[in-house]
């Protein structure tokens, strides 16, 4: 009971943090700051003194964007691992921002009637990607559903002891047949390419999801790199890329924008490419 009299009532600690009781509940709740003792009887909460200075950290983070997941693993890890973790999630914000900056500048640019100027925003490759058969599952999903259904297609394979195939041909991929934002929800269709001759065993052991044939064909693509999440303007800017460079060499675009999930990346961070099927 010692402890819980030093400590600051919910009221004290809101004031010294400058952060309110609906903010600390939340913390708790995520796991961000939990106080050091809660009343089993009546609930109330008392905080250390030495809590403050992470609150005020925790309330610094959240100032300039960074969600609250990436706050937790990197106070979690602390020290310079922590820092780090920040600094990489800023860079990535850094990235983004340029790339919403020559985007919007070239949506100014097709407003005003000027020819647009993206073929050198990233560069563009092409490859040859043969037939295969693959198990996928299409859905019409909102911005806060993407990332759920994705990492569930994904586990389900990995659960199941299901390995990804070698080689870019044997990397999962999701189509977009339309776009994911607040006025659009897709649909998105979510592949795991696998061997033909077990083609028919799989699907049997996958019923929910549906079998079918990715046709062989050319595509252009860029390297997005490896990212703790997806940034909507990079994205725009990678398809503006690859849009200007079909022009420019007279291919047509043929299917959905496509998201390549490199072999060997797995967990938090893929090493993604993106990619527009064309002919």
């Amino acid at each position: 009971m010692s402890e819980a009299a030093d400590g600051l009532g919910i009221g004290e600690f809101s004031r010294l943090s400058r952060l309110s009781p609906k903010a600390l509940e939340l913390y708790e709740r995520t796991g961000l700051l939990e106080p050091e003792w809660v009343d089993p009887a009546t609930g109330h909460r008392r905080y250390g003194r030495g809590q403050v200075e992470r609150a005020r950290l925790v309330a610094s983070l959240r100032q300039v964007g960074i969600p609250l997941a990436d706050i937790r693993q990197a106070l979690r890890q602390g020290g310079r691992p922590g820092a780090e973790q920040i600094a990489e999630f800023w860079a990535e914000a850094e990235a983004e921002h340029a790339a919403r900056r020559r985007l919007v500048n070239n949506l100014i640019d097709r407003l005003q009637g000027k020819a647009p100027a993206m073929s050198t925003a990233y560069r563009v490759r092409v490859r040859d990607l043969p037939a295969r058969m693959v198990l996928s599952v299409t859905r019409h999903v909102t911005n806060e559903e993407l990332t759920g259904v994705g990492r569930a297609f994904i586990a389900g394979f990995r659960d199941a002891g299901v390995s990804v195939l070698p080689g870019v041909e044997g990397a999962p991929f999701t189509i977009y047949y339309g776009e994911v934002s607040e006025d659009s929800d897709g649909p998105i269709e979510w592949c795991w390419p696998v061997p033909e001759a077990q083609a028919e065993e799989l699907a049997e052991r996958f019923p929910a999801l549906t079998l079918r044939a990715d046709h062989a064909h050319l595509e252009a693509y860029v390297h997005y790199g490896r990212a703790s999440q997806l940034h909507v303007s990079r994205i725009a800017l990678a398809v503006e890329s690859m849009l200007s460079w079909a022009r420019d060499r007279d291919k047509h675009v043929t299917g959905g924008l496509r998201l390549l999930y490199r072999a060997g990346s797995a967990g938090d961070g893929p090493d993604l490419d993106l990619s527009l099927p064309v002919r």
